[in-house]
């Protein structure tokens, strides 16, 4: 499968995956990538998105400490997933970026 430059935001505000680069002050790291790794990183990418913060649970749940610690844990492997795929699909700049970060 051929394999076509993209960038991927990782931003809480505004994570995506995109073919061009947004000209702002947004980190964006370049990647190198065929569709079905496009639609994994997606996938992640949603999955994160799905269980961002929300502070109205802070009212459902305020004394629930260990299901907040659990809702992060699972957050944080699926960004060091993405960040890994990240790195295995970067450009060699990307690569020193993120190495880093993981």
């Amino acid at each position: 499968m051929k394999r076509e430059r993209f960038y991927v935001t990782v931003d809480m505000a505004m994570m995506k995956i995109a073919k061009e680069k947004i000209p702002d002050n947004t980190i964006q790291y370049e990647i190198y990538a065929n569709q079905e790794e496009v639609d994994r990183i997606q996938a992640i990418i949603e999955q994160v998105k799905s269980e961002d913060f929300r502070q109205e649970e802070i009212f459902q749940r305020p004394f629930q400490e260990k299901k907040a610690d659990e809702d992060k844990e699972m957050t944080d492997n699926e960004l060091q997933e993405l960040y890994t795929i990240i790195y295995d699909l970067g450009t060699v700049e990307t690569k020193e970026v993120v190495k880093d970060l993981k």
